[in-house]
């Protein structure tokens, strides 16, 4: 494996998980458990297996203790530093990058900490690199999202979606935007249709979050002071820049406050430092057909998507379907995603007496799983209590989580510090962090939390 020097490496991990049901409390959403570790190590993994030596993870200033401390038990080689945004703001991800934008020294690779594929990222960063793109990012092409019956109250939900169009030929990300955004027509500009040939409009890709950019974007981000978000204004403005042109130096006259110049654009950012505009004038590359213009029609700005296969792997886990299914698969494509064998299902400091544990189930430190029970792709964490005569069937269990004797669970999480006290009967039931469910309890598809005065629909 070859290191990976020309790109810094960011990942983003401060997310609330704004789309998970607001019963998990305070539990971090990059601490949620996917398999036998926390969501978090999945993207640093990604990171890992393509080169990256170190990177940067942003968090949230209360989080930092408890991921460092999960982190610390998982099996990673990166070097990483965790650094805090404060709690109390409602910073959005282009604030976050803003907050970092002294440590940047290159360019950078954005990850969000929610995701979870088997790509190799190189795919990634060799478009980039081929084109001397300012945007290469990362979208799948998986189809519907995959039906599953959800834990929790039943509702009808509908996900974003984005309006993303690219030209088949050669890759190029020409039209970002979101569906919602659009009442019932949506008007493409005539200009794409002239600059490219082979044009697809998708409204069922799944945008992965990853972004490589060009050192330069951090610098314009920081200079406009106007973005907040990286996926709802940045990265859309930046592909719409491609069908503008730089302004006449005399319409730019005079500075700010801040000494910066008035009317100043993303073109006078987008600047070519190095050989690469003389190189593209010496080579006979060409990225279409028609017409006398030069290659990529002398954009200064150009950006680009890859859509892998669809066979590829590729979830972010920023709802409850999404983190119900990544359990769900995990372990069956554990080598491919992950690139190694996992070799503890079972901690080696856990004491689980039961032989009715099937091979897709994993069990954390130091839980107690009693002889007579029966445990069937469920994933229990650290700390747990399994009593006698208990039944689990694709449930997951997070840490210090007890099950009292008799009770049956199907289909249900339970977060942090639970209790089920015995001889409940529960179906697609959700319970919250440190609740406790009373004895002979029978439920389906309910949830069980202490009350709070900022629910959500559970998406």
């Amino acid at each position: 494996m070859h290191k990976i020097l020309e790109f810094q490496a960011v990942v983003l991990a401060a997310g609330r998980g704004s789309r998970m049901p607001d019963v998990g409390g305070t539990v971090s959403k990059c601490l949620l458990p996917v398999g036998p570790y926390p969501l978090l190590w999945y993207s640093l993994n990604l990171l890992e297996r393509v080169g990256f030596q170190e990177t940067i993870v942003l968090v949230l200033d209360e989080d930092k203790s408890s991921i460092l401390s999960a982190l610390e038990k998982c099996p990673l080689k990166i070097k990483y530093e965790l650094i805090v945004i404060p709690s109390d703001e409602d910073w959005g991800t282009a604030n976050s990058l803003k907050h970092i934008s002294s440590r940047v020294t290159t360019d950078l690779v954005v990850i969000s900490g929610d995701l979870i594929t088997n790509i190799n990222l190189n795919d990634v960063l060799n478009l980039y690199r081929k084109h001397d793109s300012v945007l290469a990012s990362l979208f799948f092409n998986n189809g519907p999202e995959e039906w599953i019956e959800l834990p929790g109250i039943k509702t009808k939900a509908k996900p974003d979606r984005d309006l993303v169009c690219i030209d088949k030929e050669t890759e190029r990300l020409c039209f970002l935007a979101s569906a919602s955004d659009f009442e019932e027509n949506v008007s493409i500009p005539r200009l794409l249709l002239k600059k490219f040939s082979s044009l697809s409009i998708y409204s069922r890709l799944l945008d992965a979050h990853v972004y490589v950019m060009k050192k330069w974007v951090i610098n314009y981000l920081v200079d406009m002071d106007k973005f907040t978000s990286l996926k709802g204004e940045l990265i859309p403005h930046i592909v719409k820049k491609q069908l503008s042109k730089p302004k006449n130096p005399l319409e730019k006259k005079g500075t700010s406050e801040k000494n910066v110049e008035l009317n100043k654009d993303i073109f006078d950012y987008a600047l070519d430092y190095g050989y690469e505009n003389k190189i593209r004038q010496m080579s006979a590359y060409n990225d279409h057909k028609l017409g006398s213009k030069g290659v990529y029609y002398n954009d200064m700005i150009k950006c680009y998507a890859h859509i892998p296969d669809k066979s590829t792997f590729g979830m972010r886990v920023n709802t409850l379907s999404a983190f119900y299914l990544s359990n769900s698969k995990i372990l069956s494509r554990w080598e491919e995603i992950t690139g190694t064998s996992i070799t503890d299902r079972i901690h080696p400091n856990s004491d689980v007496k039961t032989k009715q544990i099937d091979e897709n189930s994993t069990v954390g430190e130091k839980s107690l799983i009693s002889e007579k029970t029966s445990i069937k792709s469920t994933f229990i964490g650290s700390n747990c209590t399994i009593e006698n005569k208990v039944r689990l069937t694709n449930c997951i269990l997070m840490n210090n989580v007890n099950i009292k004797e008799g009770s049956v669970l199907q289909d249900c999480v339970v977060y942090t510090g639970a209790t089920i006290e015995t001889n409940c009967a529960m179906q697609y039931c959700i319970v919250g962090p440190h609740h406790v469910v009373p004895s002979a309890v029978k439920g389906n598809h309910q949830i069980y939390a202490e009350t709070t005065d900022n629910m959500i629909t559970l998406g």
